[in-house]
């Protein structure tokens, strides 16, 4: 399960990368501007992300507590 996370906050980073380059450098991509669309992409991700990071926290602190003996 925590592998599966931690997969999936790569995964977050790079589509939050690919948002601003959207934003700033769509030249790179060979796409015209597109700043709504990189707008709402960089905060979806970033959402996703911290959403991805609080269930990590939740595994770790229940692996914890089920080693622990508590």
């Amino acid at each position: 399960m925590i592998l599966v996370l931690n997969v999936g906050r790569v995964f977050m980073l790079a589509w939050i990368g690919y948002a601003l380059v959207l934003l700033f450098a769509p030249s790179l991509l060979h796409k015209p501007p597109a700043p709504i669309s990189g707008s709402v992409q960089a905060l979806v991700a970033f959402a996703l992300g911290y959403l991805l990071d609080r269930a990590l926290s939740v595994a770790r602190r229940r692996r914890a507590e089920r080693d622990s003996g508590v």
